[in-house]
């Protein structure tokens, strides 16, 4: 068997907040999905990292004495699918909508490939309690 990606849901249907966290305690290659669903006008999420790899409880925000650099800050498409590939990376994750979304709402997915031609597979470490694998 082997995983094709892991998929966490950083924002899921929303329109302001900072979202869950996706912590990589090791370098991983990582691409970021930012859907807009509806009519969306206006709305942006920043893709943000903090160099530390403690995990923060899907309910506790940010952890105290986090400081979050922004990777790259993406307009919400309506009804479309934008991608951030954010390359090798390791830290913690999360994906702030910096201006609230109107006229719809915003899900961005963090998305791991475990099985890329020429790397090695790794073991799952479970980032979220929101992670799912799909398995081919």
């Amino acid at each position: 068997m082997s995983f094709e990606n892991v998929t966490t849901a950083l924002q899921a249907f929303t329109t302001t907040g900072d979202g869950l966290t996706l912590t990589l305690p090791d370098a991983r290659f990582v691409t970021f999905k930012v859907q807009g669903n509806g009519n969306v006008t206006a709305g942006a999420v920043a893709i943000e990292c903090c160099p530390q790899t403690t995990p923060t409880p899907p309910s506790a925000g940010s952890a105290d004495g986090m400081i979050w650099t922004t990777l790259t800050t993406i307009l919400v498409p309506a009804n479309k699918e934008v991608e951030y590939r954010a390359g090798l990376v390791s830290g913690t994750f999360r994906a702030r909508i910096s201006t609230p979304v109107t006229g719809g709402t915003v899900t961005v997915l963090g998305i791991r490939p475990e099985a890329q031609k020429g790397l090695p597979h790794r073991p799952l470490l479970a980032a979220s309690s929101s992670m799912r694998r799909h398995s081919s």
